[in-house]
């Protein structure tokens, strides 16, 4: 295997990787050894984990990610599986990846690889990529290093035992049912499978390759003499002696992005949860979230509780914290008809998000489940209910409506008073996201960079906490990769703003985020004087080409550059400051280093942006 680091002094990860095929699926295993190995949360790149490459593609088109806690990232499919140990010295993965257009065939060749992450024990830090047969660390960008490095060889003696697909719809589970889904049965190993309905639910139809199958008193059924390859179906059904209840999931965001924070069940006009009654042990609660396109799992499995108590409205009261709680943060209510199971959503390694390896945006599919009684102030307690989700909630980006025009795609916030009437003559922001934060489908799926870090996001909580300084109107571009609108298309879009009154054309801001502060930049030197003022976070390229327009001259103009974003993007910072700002009146740039700001130059502000009232206030 092939380090990235081979001479660093700490310790690295190898392992052991064997690798089988059929018709559809390419299975490894992997075994590592990893003396310093990372146990918590966390399934992205920078904690130990194992990548696999399975053919052509680019752009991490092909890649699938298994933490060394099983933890999933990388590609999403409904067919996709892994089991993982914790061992000795170090972890063993095992998946099965779909093999999608690839063609597997006797003596085919298969575009293949594998790398080990390495991190410390602390995680997140990333030191060493080991590679099993190309250049490591370069298959996100292309199969060059890797391409036909496999040969499919039939194996000697075909495998005599025969494949039992176990599929359980929501509502229960069925045993035994391994990762994956997929027993492997000899015809003279009879197997018992026992069905286990959720409390709320009771078992509906069982069949095996379409022909009903009874269930005993003990709810099990055992098949025997097995002499094909089997696929046993359950489904579930309401008991009739359940009450239904309606819940919805509540999605919130923050820094990092969109999470599920919350289901909260409605009891009803007329009934109230006794608050002291409440707690985490009551219930369970499940996701199965899926993707847009084809509902490809991208995240099953039980979600850890952190409180649950009593409301008279259906929203959150903040969030608990471990250390600190939310700012927001208030105590359940004694008596109230809404019930709020709080999710641990936020783990020292970030959570996941709502968006999936792609950075789309998922269903959100959830599952409750009664574990006792209900204590209600009045009456007799809910002893038997079952959870139907009504809907999905975000009260931030609810209030977005979406939309295209030509090529851009775009997500727009209009103000709106306390009449419901959409405000007059308010300023506009303009928020352009970074490369691959807009996801692949924006065309679909406008509001998916408003999931990830995202400034428009960040504007709204802040009208959230003070709407008369920070009012205004909010349009939200999205693209997929780096594939930005036609200027004129953006253009277009806030012209119609500014005809229909809701915008001052005196007051348009606009600002990106890397590939996004480089479209930033295009939008500027596309319309000279028509942005009042503009942020430009880490721009891969450009600035205001104020030493050839002297439209720029009195631009409000701030260059945010981290001290460690190196390359291109310090040359994009010393090119705006030795050719284009010494032109510009209003300018301002900083370079940040970890946990201060460094002020390089500072002038006056734009007076126009200076002002009081519903105009924003610029220090």
């Amino acid at each position: 295997m092939r380090s990235t680091v081979p001479d660093d002094p700490r310790p690295h990860a190898t392992g052991t990787v064997r690798i089988l095929w059929d018709d559809d699926y390419v299975y490894a295993r992997v075994v590592v050894q990893d003396s310093n190995l990372y146990k918590g949360p966390g399934g992205d790149y920078t904690y130990d984990s194992v990548e696999f490459f399975v053919g052509p593609g680019s752009g991490g088109s092909n890649q699938w990610r298994v933490g060394a806690t099983g933890v999933f990232s990388g590609q999403s499919h409904t067919d996709r599986a892994a089991w993982t140990r914790i061992t000795e010295t170090g972890y063993i993965v095992e998946i099965r990846i779909p093999k999608r257009d690839v063609i597997l065939q006797p003596y085919g060749k298969l575009t293949f690889e594998v790398y080990i992450n390495n991190s410390s024990e602390n995680g997140g830090d990333r030191y060493e990529v080991v590679s099993a047969f190309g250049t490591p660390d370069t298959g996100y960008g292309s199969h060059e290093a890797f391409l036909d490095s496999v040969e499919l060889v039939p194996a000697a003696e075909p495998d005599p035992r025969y494949s039992v697909i176990v599929q359980a719809e929501p509502g229960g589970q069925v045993t035994p049912n391994p990762p994956g889904h997929v027993l492997r049965v000899a015809s003279d190993d009879p197997v018992t499978f026992t069905v286990k309905p959720d409390r709320g639910k009771v078992a509906d139809a069982v069949t095996v390759n379409g022909a009903p199958v009874p269930l005993e008193a003990d709810n099990t059924f055992t098949l025997s003499n097995i002499s094909e390859n089997l696929v046993i179906s359950v489904t579930f059904k309401d008991d009739p002696d359940a009450e239904p209840l309606p819940f919805i999931v509540w999605n919130d965001n923050f820094a990092r992005g969109e999470y599920t924070t919350a289901v909260i069940i409605d009891l009803g006009e007329g009934r109230e949860a006794s608050g002291s009654e409440l707690h985490p042990d009551l219930f369970t609660v499940s996701a199965r979230n899926t993707t847009l396109a084809d509902d490809s799992v991208v995240f099953e499995g039980e979600r850890k509780i952190s409180r649950v108590y009593a409301n008279d409205e259906p929203k959150v009261r903040g969030y608990l914290g471990k250390t600190f709680h939310s700012p927001d943060y208030r105590e359940g209510l004694e008596r109230g008809r809404y019930i709020v199971i709080e999710l641990e959503f936020y783990t020292e390694t970030g959570g996941n998000t709502t968006l999936d390896g792609s950075s789309n945006s998922t269903r959100q599919n959830y599952t409750v489940v009664q574990n006792d009684d209900i204590v209600l102030t009045e009456g007799e307690p809910i002893k038997l209910a079952v959870f139907r989700q009504t809907g999905v909630v975000n009260p931030i980006l609810d209030q977005f409506t979406t939309h295209t025009h030509g090529t851009l795609n775009y997500a727009l916030y209009t103000r709106k008073n306390e009449k419901g009437q959409e405000m007059q003559g308010l300023p506009l922001f303009i928020y352009i996201h970074g490369m691959s934060r807009g996801g692949t489908q924006a065309e679909i799926d406008q509001k998916a960079s408003m999931k990830s870090a995202n400034g428009a996001v960040a504007l709204m909580k802040k009208m959230e906490e003070n709407p008369d300084k920070y009012t205004s109107h909010i349009l939200n571009v999205s693209y997929n990769y780096v594939f930005t609108p036609q200027t004129d298309d953006v253009k277009a879009v806030v012209d119609k703003l500014i005809e229909d009154g809701l915008v001052d054309p005196d007051r348009i801001y606009v600002a990106g985020f890397s590939w996004g502060g480089a479209y930033t930049n295009t939008l500027i030197n596309a319309y000279p004087g028509f942005f009042a003022a503009a942020a430009t976070l880490s721009p891969v390229i450009g600035s205001p080409e104020a030493s050839a327009n002297e439209a720029h001259r009195d631009l409000a103009y701030w260059m945010f550059i981290n001290a460690h974003n190196v390359g291109i993007y310090q040359q994009t910072l010393n090119n705006f400051i030795n050719n284009h700002m010494p032109f510009m009146t209003n300018a301002y740039r900083i370079r940040q280093a970890t946990r201060r700001c460094r002020t390089i130059s500072r002038t006056k502000w734009k007076r126009r942006c200076c002002t009081t009232g519903s105009r924003w206030k610029i220090p």
